[in-house]
């Protein structure tokens, strides 16, 4: 059987071969051999200023690519698909003894649910002055895709810094036009032994997400 080449990078790169199977070893090296670690973080939360400064934990979402079937007389075939979906963004913070933090998030919700009253639908101010009338910041710019004028205030972008173990940036994920979902319960007891400190999580929506080496 004639030597098949393959793309550079599989197999080892362009002299590797099907029938022979052979491998560069050297290239398949790693470079780092560090390890990441999880608590080695920070958080930029524009329109949530106190909030981020007692953020304790957040998460890179996942994300999943569905398939599509072809049929065949035999084993129906998968095919990639084309709509990626996103997992839940969250993070979870200490809240300060006089509840700033844990009032600022709960107070942008009602804002944008309005519970008893439409007066309050987009009442609060944007800390970050961040101006959103142009629209919104889907894919691409030719999108026609907009915030409406009146909804320009309720979203935010986020962003994620991964650090290494020397504190030096190595990732950002950037969450576009997220905004709060979901807000736990705060448990209170009398029956602790130990001083426990009360912390939240919040659960965001966004439209997607990216990330980007620095």
């Amino acid at each position: 059987m004639a030597a098949t080449d393959l793309r550079v990078g599989e197999y080892g790169g362009t002299t590797s071969t099907v029938d022979s199977g052979t491998i560069n070893a050297l290239s398949r090296q790693p470079s780092v051999f560090d390890f990441a670690q999880t608590n080695q973080f920070k958080i930029y939360l524009p329109i949530f200023p106190t909030t981020e400064w007692f953020v304790v934990q957040a998460n890179v979402p996942d994300i999943s690519l569905g398939t599509a079937n072809q049929s065949t007389p035999f084993t129906d075939i998968s095919l990639v698909g084309d709509k990626p979906q996103y997992g839940d963004f969250s993070i979870t913070f200490m809240i300060d003894e006089q509840y700033k933090n844990y009032m600022e998030m709960y107070k942008w919700i009602k804002n944008i649910a309005f519970p008893y009253s439409r007066d309050q639908f987009n009442k609060l101010p944007r800390p970050d002055n961040i101006d959103r009338s142009t629209g919104s910041r889907y894919r691409t710019s030719t999108s026609n895709i907009k915030v409406t004028e009146g909804e320009k205030n309720l979203y935010s972008d986020i962003q994620l810094t991964i650090l290494s173990s020397k504190n030096n940036p190595v990732l950002n994920v950037h969450i576009y036009e997220a905004f709060p979902t979901s807000l736990s319960s705060i448990n209170y007891s009398q029956q602790e032994t130990d001083t426990t400190y009360a912390t939240c999580d919040v659960t965001f929506g966004y439209t997607w997400f990216d990330i980007e080496s620095t």
